[in-house]
């Protein structure tokens, strides 16, 4: 009889055993996992941030994220790394409920961020403060339910990613072609002293062009004309122009000091207008849109170039065969040079006295 109870208590306490650990390692599953369900991250519509009195609204339309002010382009990979980070926030590890240390956890009124999705209907999917960096790791983020006072702490450093002024979050990348896709440029500038000049170069193949006005040409300085493409597609937007910007007043859109063209092969036609400049940015128009933007001076030193600098001096060919020369320019554009000699040519002037 003893012996049974021994052997049951033995199986009790091992029964016990199992159980406690199986729900420690659900706890540790359940602690472990983010407190929204990432598969509805799809589902979001509408993005909201708000920092101090600076705020962000973007929304998805046509399947596509722009903000909602003015309907600007959203640069994506921003958009899908706020989804990812605000779907994985965790509830693991609790620091303080005690909003007297919010500033610690840059969850005050000064770095706190407001974030809120919402779906298509105007439903919210989540609505969460996020705070600032730990600095014990600086690897994991603050955060905090909003209207709630428990801080947790959860893996990733993401708060930086999160902007809360709408310029933040637009697209600056202007063009979406590589170099070899492009079929033609043409650029109309003017120099300090108001002299125009212009050109336009057309592409033979990815890599070599010809010039097709002033002149016909193939006498083109491939590096010039690479560094244009290169430029080009580069294209991007260095910064935006304010309400109260004091330069406007001097750009005159309309009498552009650089006018560039370029078309593509698939047919697209890609204009940029720009200012002269001021405080090192030329004032430009965007190229799909009606607003000016600001693009780095530099961006168009590449297109001010007078024709005959873009093409390489012409070969001389010189007849040794003859004891005078003289140079004779051809008729076509594409000709060598020649000097001709001519035979028995005397010297002109006085004899030298004996």
């Amino acid at each position: 009889m003893k012996r049974n109870l021994i052997i049951l208590l033995v199986a009790m306490a091992l029964l016990a055993g199992i159980l406690l650990k199986k729900r420690s390692d659900e706890k540790g599953i359940r602690s472990d996992s983010p407190v929204f369900d990432s598969t509805r991250s799809v589902n979001v519509a509408s993005i909201r941030v708000g920092k101090k009195s600076d705020s962000a609204i973007l929304q998805l339309k046509d399947g596509k994220w722009i903000t909602m002010k003015d309907g600007f382009p959203v640069d994506t990979s921003k958009t899908n790394k706020v989804l990812k980070s605000i779907f994985s926030l965790q509830d693991k590890e609790m620091v303080s409920h005690n909003p007297a240390r919010y500033s610690e956890y840059g969850l005050d009124s000064m770095e706190a961020r407001h974030v809120v999705f919402l779906d298509a209907s105007g439903k919210s999917m989540a609505d969460v403060v996020i705070g600032k960096t730990s600095g014990s790791d600086f690897n994991s983020t603050y955060w905090q339910w909003t209207g709630k006072t428990d801080v947790y702490r959860t893996p990733g450093n993401f708060s930086w990613e999160i902007p809360s002024k709408d310029d933040e979050w637009k697209d600056r990348k202007l063009i979406q072609a590589q170099a070899k896709d492009l079929k033609t440029i043409e650029t109309v500038w003017k120099d300090s002293t108001g002299v125009v000049f212009n050109y336009k170069l057309e592409a033979t193949s990815d890599s070599t062009w010809k010039m097709v006005a002033p002149q016909d040409s193939s006498r083109i300085k491939k590096s010039l004309v690479s560094e244009m493409a290169s430029r080009f597609v580069d294209m991007s937007i260095d910064e935006f122009v304010a309400e109260k910007d004091t330069n406007l007043t001097k750009v005159k859109i309309d009498s552009p000091a650089v006018d560039v063209k370029v078309t593509l092969k698939s047919g697209t036609l890609i204009e940029f207008k720009a200012s002269k400049t001021l405080a090192g940015y030329a004032y430009t128009k965007h190229p799909t849109r009606q607003e000016l933007i600001k693009l780095s001076a530099w961006r168009f030193d590449a297109f001010k170039k007078k024709p005959f600098e873009l093409l390489d001096a012409p070969p001389v060919v010189i007849d040794t065969n003859k004891s005078a020369a003289k140079l004779v320019v051809p008729s076509k554009p594409n000709a060598p040079i020649k000097v001709e000699k001519f035979p028995n040519v005397k010297p002109s002037g006085p004899k030298p006295a004996k």
